[in-house]
């Protein structure tokens, strides 16, 4: 053959081989597939392949990536409402948690509140007593200016070394001096109705502070009554007194004290 007829063989071929894939390639295309058979198409790849995902359906990726950015954004969004609720949840437990120290300092009853002014003297530590008995006593601060000062009353006491578990000042405020489970020094040398001595150990004391010459307010006999209906609700309260009743001829307060206005 010579060189004429082989070049003209060859660009036959040429011809027929690019007649071929152009028809493969419009058949492929029609299909929706893409196959890069030439340089062209390699160059065009970037469109044809676009050409290709919006002529399908995305791939299940596609939406796991959306649908994933979608989920991490509610994520997100629950962990800040979580983390508030968290917060909020912390907040209330701890201010859940500072009422309860509220209650130990500032114990809240229907009519009136309690507040601690708990000391270190006038009494005995104790655990598991058996209250039944409230003693009413009355009194005064005699050393210092002011009768019814409360620090200078309670100055007074530790002198002595005594203390009730409970003092009402004139404006019917209730104080705790001395928690309920200890044994406060407040009856003395007495002796109970039905015998009983040793009065300190099943007992509460209460002072309200007045004079031998003034009476009760009537702000102190609403609290002694608040306070009573309270330690009903703790303790099963088989006698309420007076200091003379326990110990009559040496004692003889509660002073001016009408019985007529507490709910025994």
């Amino acid at each position: 053959m010579t060189l004429v007829s082989k070049k003209a063989a060859y660009s036959a071929i040429v011809v027929l081989f690019l007649a071929g894939g152009a028809v493969f390639y419009a058949n492929s295309k029609k299909q929706g597939k893409v196959v890069i058979s030439s340089p062209a198409d390699l160059e065009n790849s970037g469109n044809i392949e676009e050409a290709s995902h919006s002529s399908e359906p995305a791939s299940q990726n596609d939406f796991s990536s959306a649908s994933t950015s979608d989920s991490i954004e509610a994520e997100e969004g629950a962990g800040a409402s979580s983390s508030s609720q968290s917060s909020s949840s912390s907040a209330s437990s701890v201010k859940s948690q500072s009422e309860d120290d509220s209650d130990d300092s500032n114990t809240q009853a229907p009519d009136f509140k309690i507040i601690n002014k708990l000391v270190s003297f006038g009494f005995q530590k104790s655990s598991g007593r058996d209250i039944d008995t409230l003693i009413v006593h009355s009194s005064y601060d005699a050393i210092g200016s002011d009768p019814y000062s409360v620090s200078g009353l309670i100055a007074e006491y530790k002198s002595y070394g005594v203390s009730p578990h409970y003092l009402i000042d004139r404006e019917g405020n209730v104080y705790r001096l001395v928690e309920d489970r200890n044994i406060a020094y407040h009856a003395g040398d007495s002796k109970m109705p039905d015998g009983r001595t040793g009065v300190n150990n099943f007992s509460i004391g209460v002072e309200i502070m007045t004079t031998k010459t003034d009476k009760p307010t009537g702000a102190q006999y609403d609290a002694l009554n608040g306070l009573i209906d309270y330690l009903k609700g703790k303790y099963k309260m088989k006698y309420i007194l007076g200091h003379d009743d326990i110990a009559p001829g040496r004692k003889d307060d509660p002073w001016n004290f009408d019985w007529g206005k507490v709910d025994k």
